[in-house]
């Protein structure tokens, strides 16, 4: 006869205890529990989820010692790209960090419990309805063709690999106007392809909104609510003065590809207390969802947080990946991904900026 199992270490030494101890034990555990629930409530709104809490520890670390760095308008900011064997430094480091994969996992401060640094989920693309998938797919094949409008970003303090995008509105340039969109001047030849694609702004906006609203129901109401209280305009709307609807939550959407990474940073220019963003694996060549796990071949590339030693991974991605964060507070980046000439990694974010926020509140 085979011998039984063992007992549980944990039972076991629980068991052991006085009934007393038993009892202080069990009533830690409850309170625990119900503080985590009233975090939760306060800080994004009621959910049927189930969380994954992690525990970290935070240390002031910079993964790429040997860059130099200089102040910038009062802040360090590295002086130039990592060569690549900086980067193989970073990533081994990166490769001690908890990085998360699946479930739906809550990330507190270390110092300060009622903080959320983030909220991360996992969603395969076998768990979405086809409606869901369809939605997203729309997304990123939007987002893909406005690139023919847009520029990529070209600061090197925003991106040091890949491309950064961004569509909606920011702060004029023009000390005449309040506001403008993020377009590029192009022949009035494709002035008609350029109405008929953002035309479609609207369901972009609707889909992003609800897809934050369902991670965070809170921080997506208070983005609402700076929006309505300065008269910021959403994203979708073609003109400066539209009415908000249910679904806006920020003026512009900025969204990255082609191996994008940057430097470590806070969002010092954010004045919403959450940035929302979803990744997406996608084809390079028109935007749509890469939902084949066989085929899709990026690998690395973590968003992380280095100061506490946590992040995302992505070798395992065949799905959605959403997160909300407090961008403003806690620094973090992207690391270099594997490059591949079929796939590309999508990522796209929505928060509100000051600048645009102090330029609508003047008017």
């Amino acid at each position: 006869m085979p011998p039984p199992p063992p007992v549980p270490f944990l039972h076991s030494r629980l068991s052991a205890l006085p009934a007393s101890k038993r009892s202080q034990h069990k009533n830690k555990l409850l309170r625990e529990r119900r503080e985590r629930a009233s975090l939760v409530e306060l800080a994004i709104g009621p959910s049927g989820r189930k969380f994954y809490w992690q525990n970290v520890k935070y240390e002031d670390l910079n993964i790429y010692p040997t860059i130099p760095r200089a102040l910038v308008r009062g802040k360090l900011q590295y002086t130039r790209p990592p060569t690549s064997e900086e980067i193989a430094m970073a990533s081994d480091t990166v490769q001690t960090f908890r990085l998360l994969k699946t479930g739906c996992n809550i990330v507190r401060d270390p110092q300060d419990p009622k903080s959320i640094i983030a909220i991360i989920e996992f969603t395969k693309f076998s768990d979405l309805t086809e409606a869901d998938r369809e939605e997203l797919n729309f997304v990123s094949t939007f987002l893909r063709k406005t690139t023919k409008f847009i520029s990529n970003v070209k600061s090197k303090q925003r991106a040091w690999g890949g491309k950064m995008w961004g569509i909606g509105w920011r702060k004029s340039s023009d000390e005449d106007q309040i506001a403008g969109r993020y377009i590029k001047a192009f022949e009035a030849v494709h002035a008609q392809a350029y109405h008929d694609l953002f035309s479609l702004s609207g369901r972009v906006g609707e889909i992003v909104g609800r897809n934050f609203k369902k991670l965070a129901e809170i921080p997506f109401g208070s983005n609402r609510e700076l929006m309505a209280e300065h008269g910021l305009p959403s994203l979708a709307a073609l003109e400066y003065g539209e009415d908000l609807t249910e679904s806006d939550c920020a003026p512009h959407l900025t969204f990255t590809t082609d191996g994008f990474f940057n430097p470590p940073h806070t969002d010092d220019e954010d004045v919403s207390k959450y940035a929302f963003v979803m990744f997406l694996p996608t084809h390079t060549k028109d935007g749509s969802l890469a939902t084949d796990k066989d085929s899709y071949d990026i690998t690395s590339g973590p968003f992380i947080f280095p100061d506490h030693k946590f992040g995302i991974n992505f070798d395992h991605q065949f799905g959605v990946v959403k997160m909300i964060w407090q961008a403003n507070k806690y620094k973090h980046c992207t690391m270099p991904s594997s490059e591949s000439s079929r796939f590309t990694r999508l990522g796209m974010s929505v928060q509100i900026n000051l600048g645009l926020k102090n330029a609508c509140v003047k008017y």
